[in-house]
């Protein structure tokens, strides 16, 4: 999840080793191992603590009169943060082992860190029913050593938001359709970067030279499902493929065709406000930056395509960016009463479905993409059901995890963009370098 440009979090690792119970009337059910007691029924009121951030409760808040109406004896109090606050906030106290928060929102980006410190609740059976339902690569940073230990929320299926005015001043297709045969591969976007910059003058993306987020870099990676490390855990960024991926941002870079602004920043923003960039690759959650915070007076002007891919014969188009989980603090007294709430607003159909139409939050709970809501089409994106953009998106995405060491990868790789932009060292080198310090510092091969 990623509304309203929140950034992504880093945090370090501590160990916790408490599994509470959860609240009951002095009668408990059996739970797996690793798992805490379910509480039975019980007729006392219980008050949750949830951490989170401000737009992630939006979604929630939608639900909350339905929840109540369901589980009238739970109430929940939200404690809000903004996320680096609450990784760091979470880690001081899970280690020292408090009971609060009961439940813990977690960005993909941080989530498998999170699983590592062995701070979460062990939620294996409870999850087993939802399964075969999620987006399958969510389960990957929720797991370790074979027991689940977050819920799926939302993906980040990447798409590519075009500017269909600017598409049509420069020669290019502008229906949906039309514009995902023309822009097949990356090869593609470059040529029909040069057109629009032609044509226009405006350049096609926007991203820092020297200060990346690498949104572009890790969609192109993942799409094409290399990774940081591979599926062994060893450092793989000193590929031959990382290497083409990043000659081409570089190449790109080079000739002028980029704004130079780090990705979800105000002045990345402002250059789509001012219709300086013809495009945004990136996740679903960039539908509600575009209209509602950087561009609402450009109603009709964004639709809606593939993302473009390295070769037309690749088996996968699409990419994952972001998104979010939730868990159960391992040492939470009201552990059953906290997945009931999970359940009901993650696993819920008509739950997601209200969460996907109302503010964006497109489910990885796959059961919900034949709700008609997400056939509607967007009066901002010029009539386009995007949501079915997204929904086919996922289908051929990836099947890969963002992995405990992400975080640390994704900063060694904004010094690599430095390394050759402000040092003019070589892109194998400046890769080599970074491979060889993630090496040392993680202790893989």
């Amino acid at each position: 999840m990623k509304m309203k440009g929140w950034p992504l979090a880093l945090a370090s690792c501590m160990v916790v080793s408490l599994v509470a119970s959860a609240c009951s009337n002095g009668k408990q059910e059996a739970a797996a191992p690793g798992e805490a007691p379910k509480a039975a029924a019980s007729t006392d009121k219980v008050k949750l603590v949830v951490w989170i951030w401000e737009s992630a409760k939006v979604g929630l808040d939608l639900n909350m009169e339905e929840f109540k109406k369901q589980y009238p004896n739970i109430d929940v109090e939200y404690q809000l943060m903004k996320s680096a606050d609450l990784y760091q906030k979470y880690l001081v106290s899970s280690n020292t082992g408090d009971a609060v928060p009961d439940i813990v929102a977690l960005e993909s980006t941080n989530l498998s860190q999170m699983v590592q410190i062995d701070s979460l609740l062990d939620i294996t059976s409870r999850v087993q029913p939802y399964k075969d339902k999620m987006n399958a690569y969510k389960w990957e940073d929720a797991t370790k050593d074979g027991k689940v230990y977050a819920m799926p929320w939302d993906s980040g299926p990447v798409v590519m938001f075009y500017r269909n005015d600017l598409f049509a001043k420069a020669g290019l297709p502008t229906d949906p359709k039309e514009v995902s045969q023309k822009i097949q591969t990356w090869d593609d976007y470059y040529q029909a970067a040069k057109l629009i910059k032609e044509k226009t003058g405006v350049m096609m993306y926007g991203d820092s030279k020297t200060n990346s987020s690498n949104r572009m870099f890790e969609s192109m990676m993942w799409q094409r499902g290399v990774w940081y490390f591979d599926k062994q855990g060893n450092v793989s960024v000193d590929k031959p493929e990382v290497k083409e991926i990043t000659d081409y941002l570089v190449k790109m870079q080079k000739e002028g065709l980029v704004f130079d602004a780090r990705a979800n920043t105000d002045p990345w923003g402002n250059a789509i406000k001012d219709g300086k960039v013809a495009t945004v690759v990136g996740g679903s959650w960039h539908d509600a930056l575009i209209e509602t915070q950087y561009s609402p007076n450009d109603k009709g002007k964004w639709s809606v395509a593939m993302m473009p891919k390295w070769s037309k014969d690749d088996k996968y188009v699409s990419a994952n960016q972001g998104g979010s989980n939730m868990a159960i603090n391992k040492n939470s007294k009201h552990a059953e009463e906290a997945w009931k709430f999970i359940e009901f607003m993650l696993g819920k159909e008509s739950s997601q479905a209200k969460m996907m139409s109302k503010v964006g939050l497109f489910p990885s709970l796959s059961t919900v993409y034949s709700d008609p809501s997400v056939d509607e089409p967007s009066p901002y994106f010029n009539g386009q059901a995007i949501r079915r953009v997204y929904a086919d998106s996922l289908k051929q995405t990836y099947p890969l995890a963002y992995t405990s060491d992400f975080p640390l990868a994704n900063k060694l790789m904004t010094d690599v963009w430095a390394q050759i932009f402000l040092n003019n060292v070589e892109s194998d080198k400046a890769l080599k370098a970074m491979a060889d310090e993630l090496r040392q510092k993680t202790k893989r091969k």
